[in-house]
């Protein structure tokens, strides 16, 4: 009789439960997150502040830090910065309390108007890949140099971010529940209220976290081209003039009005799907 043996390899060693969690903890720590942030950020800032002060590169297209902090200073001390950033923010507004429930609205009726979908969304696309500076000359030709025009700009981004977040989400709706809301009788009107809305609603607030990004690009936008006032005007004064400071300064206070306004609209997204 022969005996087959089989050899089979040595369990490996596990490494205990706790081990693993303390190992990981501390990389996934905020303490240790926010640490390597800070560090990160120093560095880059730190590395940047050395190059310009040895002239490794040119302080005049590069800019430096601490030049940007008094660039800064001065913008904020000559009140620029707060009547700036309300013309800029002013016209955001606008933007939104035009563009968003109008976005909307259209946008529930093309998916629940299968013939209109069908005639209207054949233009949606071509349209809304008109790059919207150029619509920019023809509305400081009909509004002049006044909000509207950025409102018209920012507002034609806004417009169609809502229109396709909201027939999304509305499409997106269960089939087993719009067949229970058929066969239990319900009106048309009852259905979006109480079907297709509440399942859109994670749609519709994901294009008002796009619109708030994509209507402070346009008012910026239009702001340079042609306005009066507004951050953008800032910046094209800045470049004007070879202040790359100021430049560097406005993008600051940019990049903090932006992150507040994130913020916020996180909140308000976090306020809106508190039920699901």
């Amino acid at each position: 009789m022969t005996i087959v043996t089989t050899e089979t390899e040595a369990p490996q060693p596990v490494q205990p439960a706790g081990r693993r969690r303390r190992d990981s903890g501390l990389l996934a720590s905020t303490p240790f997150i926010v640490f390597s942030r800070i560090l990160l950020g120093g560095l880059v800032l730190g590395l940047w502040q050395l190059a310009a002060s040895l002239q490794w590169v040119s302080p005049t297209f590069v800019g430096s830090p601490l030049g940007t902090v008094e660039a800064l200073v001065e913008f904020a001390d000559s009140g620029k910065l707060v009547t700036q950033s309300a013309a800029t923010l002013g016209a955001l507004f606008l933007s939104l309390l035009i563009a968003v429930p109008l976005g909307t609205l259209v946008g529930l009726l093309l998916a629940n108007n299968r013939f209109l979908d069908r005639v209207v969304s054949p233009f949606l696309i071509p349209v809304n890949s008109l790059p919207r500076l150029a619509f920019a000359p023809l509305f400081l030709l009909w509004f002049g140099l006044t909000i509207w025009s950025k409102v018209a700009l920012a507002s034609s981004l806004i417009f169609f971010i809502m229109i396709f977040n909201t027939r999304a989400g509305v499409r997106n709706v269960d089939p087993d529940m719009m067949e229970v809301a058929t066969l239990l009788g319900l009106s048309s009107r009852s259905v979006l209220r109480k079907v297709s809305l509440p399942f859109a609603v994670p749609s519709v607030v994901a294009g008002v976290r796009l619109s708030v990004t994509y209507g402070l690009l346009g008012v910026i936008g239009s702001e340079m081209i042609a306005a009066r006032d507004g951050m953008g005007v800032s910046i094209v004064t800045s470049a004007n003039a070879l202040n790359t400071n100021g430049i560097f300064a406005v993008l600051v206070v940019l990049a903090a009005i932006a992150t507040l306004l994130g913020i916020i609209t996180g909140l308000l997204e976090k306020w809106l799907l508190r039920w699901q």
